[in-house]
């Protein structure tokens, strides 16, 4: 019962026609502004208007802490216009300010320049950790956190954002820290047209969990450390994760040794599952089952 496909030692071709993608959600239907070209941010602009807005802003992330909650809409309204103040009111970040609402990428491409800047206030820094964690959650509500135990408050560094990739003849869903742009995400599609990512199926499931960062710097490293086995459906991938048949050999010797008889033992796979889960993950991908340590 604990057959499972071996992994190859080189890579084959698959057929990726059933694999699993998600698009990326945008945060509204306006037209895409394009991306604004990069500009010195005036930053004695930003400080003005930080310090004209510095009572509602302060309201709204002590409501944020107190319920450990991303901060509320009206607030990060306002982080927006004192961003834009930097730029130029012709900015995805002044449309924000306005309405509430902005297409993800061009609003990143907008603040990431920002945050790096290396004369950038430390509130700045602070200001878009709150603005762009909680634009990414209102996206992506399950995005998942690079450490085990979520950190609180959030910050761009720490939050995994779901982001299609298009590596050679393989397109998918990966993730990556908020904290990364346009032009470092075509590097990644690079590096994994390098690595192949289109015939390997098990290491397109392991790039689709959405703890695993695809930018964690050695992306190899981290997929063979948490490699199990491929196996041809979920019941021979629970059969070996749970270890079935030694299951089996101690309630036969148990029965035996009481004097009892059973005719057949039946796994309860649902209930193996959800034990398997707290230490593996399972992944249906491209016909077979790809397991993966927590």
């Amino acid at each position: 019962m604990n057959e499972h496909i071996p992994r190859p030692t080189s890579p084959q071709k698959q057929d990726n026609e059933a694999a699993l993608t998600t698009p990326e959600a945008l945060a509204t239907e306006h037209p895409v502004r394009p991306v604004l070209q990069r500009v010195t941010p005036d930053w004695r602009r930003f400080e003005v208007a930080r310090d004209r807005h510095l009572d509602t802003i302060a309201e709204g992330i002590a409501e944020a802490l107190e319920h450990r909650d991303v901060i509320n809409a009206q607030t990060a309204k306002c982080i927006a216009h004192l961003l834009s103040r930097s730029l130029s009111k012709d900015t995805e970040l002044a449309y924000y300010a306005a309405t509430g609402y902005g297409d993800y990428k061009t609003l990143r491409e907008e603040y990431l320049p920002l945050y790096h800047h290396p004369d950038a206030p430390a509130s700045a820094r602070e200001l878009i950790d709150w603005f762009g964690t909680c634009h990414i959650r209102r996206i992506y509500p399950r995005a998942a956190s690079t450490d085990y135990h979520e950190p609180y408050p959030l910050t761009l560094d720490k939050l995994l954002v779901p982001t299609s990739v298009t590596a050679g003849e393989w397109s998918g869903t990966v993730h990556v820290t908020g904290d990364y742009d346009s032009r470092t995400i075509h590097g990644l599609e690079a590096e994994l047209v390098n690595l192949r990512v289109s015939e390997d199926p098990a290491l397109q499931a392991y790039l689709s969990l959405a703890n695993v960062n695809a930018m964690s710097g050695d992306i190899m490293e981290g997929f063979h450390d948490a490699f199990v086995a491929t196996y041809r459906d979920i019941e021979a991938a629970i059969d070996s994760v749970c270890e079935i048949d030694e299951r089996e050999r101690e309630v036969i010797d148990f029965v035996n040794e009481k004097g009892l008889y059973f005719d057949v033992l039946t796994p309860n796979y649902k209930v193996l599952q959800e034990q398997a889960e707290e230490g593996h993950d399972f992944v249906e991908w491209g016909g077979r089952v790809h397991v993966f340590y927590r």
